[in-house]
């Protein structure tokens, strides 16, 4: 994750939740949308982490299942 990529999530959080500029938030009111950011982010690449991984099962047990369904029909 980039500093950018908190930054850019962290000042949409902000505007879900607040009406004023990004800029003129106090600094700690921004670093704890920072924080909440971070998480986010972390959170959503192990997500994404474990999708592929369950995908890449998924793919490595089809084989299996086509030659069990090929039996099946012969």
């Amino acid at each position: 994750m980039t500093p950018n990529q908190v930054e850019l999530v962290a000042q949409a959080f902000y505007a879900a939740e607040h009406s004023g500029d990004w800029d003129d938030a106090p600094e700690l009111l921004q670093e704890q949308f920072r924080d909440l950011a971070r998480t986010a982010i972390t959170l959503l690449q192990q997500q994404i982490s474990h999708c592929r991984a369950s995908l890449m099962r998924t793919k490595m047990s089809e084989p299996a299942h086509e030659k069990e369904a090929a039996q099946l029909l012969s």
